[in-house]
């Protein structure tokens, strides 16, 4: 739970673009955890303190900031266990920060309802979350295809948005586009990566029938499936491949290094720097 340099930078971003943070809440107590040379690059007043309450205050116009946590060890004015419904919603806040604090919980899925209970009405939620290669730091690492299903015009949600962002890099960011119907948005990499992801509740969020947008595109194509007849020359061209590929594969002088160049071809495939569901842009 910490205001980092990649995480003021997209606060920062979202104030060009004329959002009014206006009532906020932080899920868990913000730390600050800037640098002291990342002062310096993103041109703000140095602080050493330990919560990053006044920075948020000087640089973002804030009306008000509050802090929900599992408990009050941090001083948090709103102390709820997130595993658990909040039943009576008493506020709802126009900006709602979850900056690393849902992969602690166990239960996601009642995490990420009570974030949205949280919200008003064309509010914004935004989170920073692990993705990639920072397996033991919470529960759970996320998927975008998890951010891009929930946060969609039928549950309540427009206008999402998703970055990725390497720990690593304060240079580049990467765009995250929808992939293809049917395909997988599959994303590996060396380094740790991260989510950003913003999005605007328009409604009522609902939370129903959510489901891997693969299967759903297979499920909803699966008689109109049935009746596509492939070529002659199609089913040929692949048989012969298939067979290609299975003496490499199972010839005892090919097989390693046929089975390398796979393993290769996919990883730089998936890779977060080559892959075509990802634009690179400069922060």
């Amino acid at each position: 739970m910490a205001l980092t340099f990649h995480t003021f930078k997209f606060l920062e971003k979202l104030k060009h673009e004329n959002h009014a943070f206006g009532r906020t809440l932080s899920i868990g107590r913000l730390n600050n955890l800037i640098k002291k040379d990342e002062f310096i690059k993103l041109n703000i007043s140095f602080s050493d303190e330990l919560y990053a309450d006044k920075i948020l205050f000087n640089n973002f116009n804030l009306l008000s900031l509050n802090a929900l946590d599992y408990s009050a060890f941090e001083e948090a004015d709103i102390v709820h266990d997130l595993n658990k419904p909040i039943i009576n919603v008493e506020k709802q806040f126009d900006t709602v920060l979850d900056f690393g604090t849902s992969e602690h919980v166990f239960d996601i899925s009642q995490c990420l309802k009570n974030i949205s209970s949280l919200c008003k009405i064309e509010g914004i939620i935004i989170h920073c979350l692990p993705a990639n290669n920072n397996c033991g730091h919470g529960f759970w690492q996320f998927s975008p295809e998890v951010f891009f299903n929930i946060y969609s015009k039928k549950n309540g949600f427009c206008d999402t948005e998703i970055i990725l962002i390497n720990l690593f890099d304060r240079k580049y960011w990467y765009e995250v586009k929808r992939q293809e119907k049917g395909e997988r948005l599959e994303i590996n990499s060396a380094e740790p990566l991260y989510l950003l992801i913003k999005t605007k509740k328009i409604g009522q969020a609902d939370y129903d029938k959510i489901n891997q947008s693969d299967y759903e595109h297979q499920w909803s194509n699966l008689e109109e499936n049935k009746k596509i007849k492939k070529s002659f020359s199609s089913i040929l061209n692949k048989k012969i491949k298939d067979s290609f590929k299975s003496a490499l594969r199972n010839n005892i002088i090919t097989k390693k290094y046929y089975n390398n160049f796979e393993n290769y071809k996919l990883h730089k495939k998936n890779n977060f720097k080559n892959n075509k569901n990802l634009k690179k842009t400069l922060i």
